[in-house]
């Protein structure tokens, strides 16, 4: 069992309780338009330019054999024509190029993930993030059980667009479930983030159902989610399922900027982090919508 991953955090401590390793998986079926992470965006392997790291010596065009890849102003890929052999990657004498991803078989992750172990102590664990995990379920699933006999804790980052049956496959092998919900409003979950979000809610009562733990989280995006009307709505249709249920608000991270300029591809966000006060505002409202379970940072 083989799957396409894009990254590997260790020590990490804001993907589940604990001190955690977290596997980051390729593919993903919404395009939120703020997304941190857009080399999980598509399953295949894609060729990235840094050009902070680059000395313009035109080594990666001289090499190409598809011709992908010239120098004029910066480095510009044209990846209609690039196959990612890698053979630039090999060549960049300034490491300014690399691919976004790797095959990786269930063992090996897994393999990889409990080599900490021994510093996750009596909370922390493994966590499977994206892109978005069920766009994979075979191999996550594969990779859970492994780390589950290993004797890690386990938890996944979903959007949980998915098809019920890959999430009642998951849930077995989960500890915790790290749960976006990013809109609640249909036609305004379509319109931005390009599908419904019926299935969404749909496997958000299943896990809850299950009696599965459960984690809500929502990105604060300035111009997208950051709205009372919208955040509201998340926190009353939260309360009407369970109002004990833990809820987080995530703050807007603007450092994801720089990937998108090695996509060579303009970042639609504007503005920063949200301060403290403006923060204060949103837990506020979610207070008064009647969460008694608030998760903060």
């Amino acid at each position: 069992m083989t799957g396409t991953v894009f990254s590997v955090k260790r020590f990490a401590v804001h993907d589940g309780a604990g001190i955690r390793s977290t596997l980051f998986l390729k593919g993903c079926p919404l395009r939120c338009p703020w997304c941190q992470n857009p080399e999980g965006l598509e399953r295949a392997v894609r060729l990235w330019h840094r050009p902070t790291a680059c000395v313009a010596c035109g080594t990666c065009a001289a090499v190409c054999p598809q011709q992908a890849v010239t120098l004029t102003d910066r480095v510009h890929v044209d990846r209609s024509r690039c196959d990612a052999c890698g053979l630039c990657v090999r060549q960049c004498p300034a490491a300014a190029m690399e691919l976004d991803g790797r095959e990786m078989t269930a063992r090996e992750a897994a393999d990889l993930l409990l080599r900490d172990k021994p510093f996750y102590g009596s909370g922390g664990g493994v966590t499977l993030s994206g892109g978005e995990v069920l766009a994979q379920p075979d191999f996550a699933a594969e990779v859970l059980r492994l780390c589950r006999e290993g004797g890690a804790d386990t938890a996944i980052e979903s959007c949980l667009h998915a098809p019920r049956q890959v999430v009642e496959q998951m849930l077995p092998l989960v500890d915790h479930f790290l749960v976006d919900i990013k809109y609640l409003d249909p036609e305004q979950h379509r319109a931005v983030l390009g599908v419904p979000n019926g299935q969404i809610l749909e496997n958000f009562r299943l896990l809850v159902d299950a009696g599965a733990d459960v984690l809500v989280r929502t990105p604060l995006i300035p111009g997208y989610t950051a709205t009372e009307e919208n955040i509201g709505a998340i926190a009353r249709y939260l309360v009407s399922v369970d109002p004990e249920i833990p809820y987080e608000l995530l703050n807007f991270n603007p450092l994801c900027r720089s990937k998108y300029a090695a996509l060579e591809r303009p970042y639609p966000v504007e503005g920063a982090a949200l301060t403290a006060a403006e923060l204060e505002r949103f837990y506020d409202l979610l207070r008064q919508a009647g969460v008694r379970n608030l998760v903060k940072e």
